[in-house]
């Protein structure tokens, strides 16, 4: 593939968008593992530790981004791209941007209320802003489980187009965020 500089995302944000896919990934894989586990068990318990950092670790990512984002010009979209196309993929980002936000915010919300361990890759405990009270524990148990099947389907979603994008269109699209020395699938 070959990438015009202008064709693509500041490299600041090409680096981010990355970091995101891995972590995000490896969040989603460990909260699926843990949920087929018995709570309490271990390894459960240790993994939520590392699924509870990775979604905080991926709060603050998603600040930056969508700092990093307002602050530098997107590259223009492919013209071979219909109507349809980039409605699809505008709301799929969309989406994914919202979960980022929305799947540790409930996580946050049910670990604290319920009273589970807050505690940052070992290191420090966050703050209990809803220690005891049910309704919060329960809404946010109740919401983080129910995106989950909602970041199944946009992560899913995203992976295919970007697949699509390579392999049948065999169109430029990859290139605009992939990282630079690089080669594309």
């Amino acid at each position: 593939m070959t990438t015009d500089v202008t064709a693509s995302y500041d490299p600041l944000l090409r680096k981010i968008h990355w970091a995101t896919a891995v972590l995000f990934i490896a969040a989603m894989l460990i909260g699926f593992y843990c949920g087929l586990q018995e709570p309490g068990t271990s390894p459960r318990r240790e993994l939520l530790e590392v699924h509870k950092s990775l979604g905080v670790t991926l709060f603050l990512l998603a600040i930056l981004r969508l700092m990093v984002r307002f602050a530098t010009t997107a590259p223009p979209e492919p013209g071979s791209l219909s109507p349809l196309v980039r409605v699809a993929a505008r709301l799929n980002h969309w989406a994914l941007y919202a979960i980022l936000f929305a799947m540790p915010v409930t996580g946050y919300m049910f670990s604290s209320a319920g009273g589970y361990s807050l505690r940052y890759f070992w290191t420090f405990s966050w703050p209990r802003l809803f220690a005891g009270n049910k309704a919060v524990e329960e809404a946010g148990e109740l919401a983080h489980g129910a995106l989950a099947y909602l970041v199944y389907a946009a992560v899913t979603l995203h992976i295919a187009a970007t697949l699509w994008h390579v392999l049948v269109k065999k169109d430029e699209t990859l290139s605009r965020m992939w990282p630079r020395g690089s080669r594309g699938l």
